[in-house]
This record gives C-alpha cells, structure tokens and sequence, in this order.
C-alpha cells in the first residue's frame, strides 16, 4: 500500500481514487530513424526491431500510427512492475487510440498480472492534434483490436470523445483534457482505485495541470513534454482532508534498468503548423540525454 494512500486517508470512494498518467514507451520512428516504414515494408516488423502489429484496414496507415520498438515493449513491462513495486495496481485502464499507447497500457497490465483489466480506448487521451497537421490521423479500430488476443479491449466502452478535432491547438488541448480528466473521475468516485490513463509526452502535464488547479501554460506545452521521456508517470492522489489532489513525486531517481542509455526524446512533428511551435525558443535542442526513465533530477514527474 503507498504511503500517501495512508496519509492521505479513506473516507471516502473517491478518496481511495488514484490516477496514474503515462507516457507510451520508445516509438518506432523516433528510435528507426526516418526511413523506418520503408524498412518495415522491405524487412517485416521482426526483422525491424518492431513488436507486435495488428491487423488494420490500410497497412500503410503505420507511417502515421506508429507501433513501439520491442525495448519499447518491455519499458512498459519495467512501469508496470515499478507501479505494482510502489503499490499500485491497476484497477481500470483508459489508454489513447495510437496504437503505441495501447500497446504499452497492455504490457504495463500485463507485468502486474492485470490482463483481465479490460482497456477504454478514448480519443480524448490523444496528443495535441494541431502538432500532426499536415499528416492523417489514424488509427487502429477499436473493434479490429478487440478480435485480437494480444489485447484486452473493452469492446461496449462509449468514449467521452468520439473522434479527435484535427485543427485542435494547445489551449483547447488543455480544456479537453481537464473535461475529461472531471468525468472520468466522476465515473469512478463511487469506486476508488487505480486508474490508468496511457497517453503521451504532453498528457502529463495538461492533466495534472488541471487537476492541481493551476492555469493553462499552451506557449510552454512543447517544452513542457520534451522533458518527458518515454515510460514516464505520474501518479496524483486525494487528501481525504484538504480534497485536493496532489503530485506523486518519485522518492528516488536511481536508474533500476541498470544502465545509462541515450535516446532521442522529442517527438518528431509532422508539418506542425501550431501557433506556439516558432516561438517556443526554450525547445530546440532534439536530444535528451541521461538516466533512464528517470531523466531529469529537477522535474517532478516519473
């Protein structure tokens, strides 16, 4: 059991609610190089360092909805045994609809031996759709996955979102994600738990930044995800006392993979056209390196 989930009492459902925010493990363009899909179409995805790919309607839909590496695949097994490590399994899951979010939301349930949680594929938990413009936003369908035994996908769940506005800047990016964030923990205050929620870089921040009610911050969101890394969380909990939530710190930073790895970090954009990317002048180093998953000693989210 967690220490703050002592601290912070159980008077309630609601208070015995704990979100957990991740970001998907090492993707598959960022970690191949630009000319990954060709390769993949050349070599197959074994011969790729790919794992697993689903069936879709269009293969060439993958150069958009790229899948993770197979490191990428057992990053999210390493945060599922951390969290369960920490004390937190997970009781409901609600995961993205790229496929490299679904796939880590299912090797992390998966570690903890949690496989029977079914996943909630939500549109609302996708990144900033203005950063794609320029690129189709695709997606495997929910229904196509849940035919499929590698996962476990909610087949009845009616998402809060039923698609993603492509046009969608980083101002309404944080408004959507704080009206979702307000429902699903409605959803689930007569419950408690450990929920889920397998997202991207940015989803750390717009979500827990609603929750803590602070303000937007839209011209630092570039900069803001590019200190996330891949497998990062963040775990908020309620004091039953105050009714507030608060930021689960990491109580150490060591690196419990055992090595020092050095890998590009920022998500590459597609022909992003968003109003705050050119004056942003804080983001324009690509390369983040250091401890992994455990990056940055100074930030406050793991």
């Amino acid at each position: 059991m967690s220490f703050l989930r002592n601290l912070f009492g159980t008077d309630s459902a609601q208070d015995n609610l704990r979100i957990i925010i991740t970001r998907h493990g090492e993707r598959a363009d960022v970690a191949l190089g630009p000319h990954w899909f060709a390769r993949l179409q050349s070599n197959g995805a074994r011969r790729s360092r790919i794992s697993y790919l689903a069936h879709r309607p269009d293969y060439n839909e993958w150069e958009f909805d790229p899948p993770l590496t197979n490191h990428g695949e057992r990053q999210g097994q390493l945060t599922g045994r951390k969290l369960l490590k920490l004390g937190y399994p997970i009781d409901y899951c609600y995961s993205s609809p790229a496929y490299r979010s679904i796939q880590t939301a299912t090797k992390i349930l998966e570690s903890q031996g949690q496989k029977a949680v079914p996943i909630n594929i939500e549109p609302g938990l996708f990144e900033c759709p203005s950063w794609y413009f320029g690129a189709p936003l695709s997606f495997v369908p929910p229904e196509y996955l849940a035919m499929d035994r590698h996962f476990n996908i909610n087949s009845s769940y009616a998402p809060f979102y039923d698609t993603v506005n492509a046009t969608e800047d980083e101002g309404n990016y944080y408004k959507r994600s704080r009206r979702l964030i307000d429902a699903i923990v409605k959803s689930h205050k007569n419950q408690g738990g450990t929920i889920l929620l397998s997202g991207h870089a940015a989803s750390i921040e717009v979500i827990t930044r609603g929750m803590l009610g602070l303000s937007a911050r839209p011209e630092r969101l570039q900069y803001e995800a590019g200190r996330v890394n891949f497998c990062n969380f963040a775990i908020l909990e309620r004091d039953a006392s105050t009714r507030q939530w608060h930021v689960h710190s990491p109580l150490s930073n060591e690196n419990y993979y055992g090595e020092y790895e050095h890998i590009q970090n920022t998500i590459p954009l597609h022909h992003a056209t968003s109003q705050y990317i050119g004056r942003n002048h804080s983001r324009r180093s690509s390369f983040y390196s250091g401890f992994y998953p455990y990056s940055d000693r100074l930030y406050h989210y793991y």
